[in-house]
């Protein structure tokens, strides 16, 4: 597994777009991409982020809902629930996050802004569950649930535990939503996306990096089958000008997943692409892991 870290590593020492601006207020024009922009809106002028994991659907109480997607979670320690409409008969994809403790609840929830957030105690996420289920006729039908928090099922997770002496790899320290495009990873197999990210602050500048991680349903378990870097921000600090203002490098790299034509063990291949440079890796289905490896 070691050649899955390699490839990040590849995209953090080469970001595919960099420049220098002259002060603070020229960043927000200098960055290209959307992620870029509305980090430094959240972060330096305070935008309210998305609602990335939407809303239970009308009529479904939290109470129920908790109870079938996380049972083993005390309900005081919930932060935050959602759902969002995933193709049809009335099927939803529902989020649950919860803190170790009701009192870590109440103040994530001061702050935690749409977003499972990060757990101050192990500076990890927050324990996030997965449910897919259908509504209709005012009940809840189960489908699939994680039975595990993200946390423990991300691959991400697990190869960055590895890379203890990399600062710019780290497990993921938060979930900010669902993405629901139409990833059919097999021609009877649709799978869906949780972004989530982590930073590391420095001293006049930061970085932030966003990963995606696709799930697909095997039995009645939802299982992470992808995980991998799909955009870094950097903002570093740089010259002090004589105005006392100070110069800024920013760099940023996107990517997009493709799937391609070609299949391995029945699951289509999956194309990261570099967006600047448009290099690209190859992702194929191991059918031991039950996962895309490169």
């Amino acid at each position: 597994m070691k050649k899955y870290f390699s490839l990040v590593l590849l995209a953090m020492i080469s970001p595919g777009y960099a420049t220098t601006v002259q002060n603070l207020d020229s960043v927000p024009s200098a960055i290209q991409h959307p992620e870029g922009k509305q980090i430094f809106a959240e972060q330096m002028m305070g935008a309210t982020p998305a609602n990335g994991f939407g809303e239970l659907p009308q009529g479904l109480d939290e109470n129920p809902w908790i109870a079938w997607v996380a049972p083993n979670e005390d309900p005081k320690n919930l932060i935050l629930t959602g759902a969002k409409p995933w193709g049809k008969d009335g099927k939803y994809i529902g989020v649950a996050c919860f803190a170790d403790n009701p009192a870590d609840a109440e103040q994530a929830k001061k702050y935690a802004n749409k977003e499972c957030p990060e757990n101050n105690n192990s500076g990890r996420v927050n324990k996030l569950y997965l449910g897919v289920f259908s509504w209709q006729n005012q009940q809840l039908q189960p489908i699939a649930r994680s039975e595990k928090p993200l946390d423990q099922l991300s691959a991400w997770n697990k190869n960055a535990e590895k890379e203890s002496d990399d600062e710019s790899i780290r497990p993921l320290a938060y979930y900010t939503k669902l993405d629901l495009a139409p990833y059919r990873i097999a021609p009877d197999t649709l799978a869906f996306g949780v972004r989530g990210g982590y930073s590391n602050a420095y001293s006049g500048g930061g970085a932030f990096y966003e990963v995606l991680e696709l799930y697909m349903i095997k039995d009645n378990k939802i299982i992470n089958v992808f995980s991998d870097l799909v955009y870094q921000y950097e903002d570093i600090a740089g010259d002090w000008n004589q105005d006392g203002t100070r110069q800024h490098d920013i760099s940023e790299s996107k990517y997009i997943l493709k799937l391609r034509s070609a299949k391995t063990k029945g699951f289509y291949d999956l194309e990261r692409v570099n967006l600047q440079d448009k290099s690209s890796h190859i992702f194929r289905w191991s059918e031991s892991l039950q996962q895309y490896v490169p």
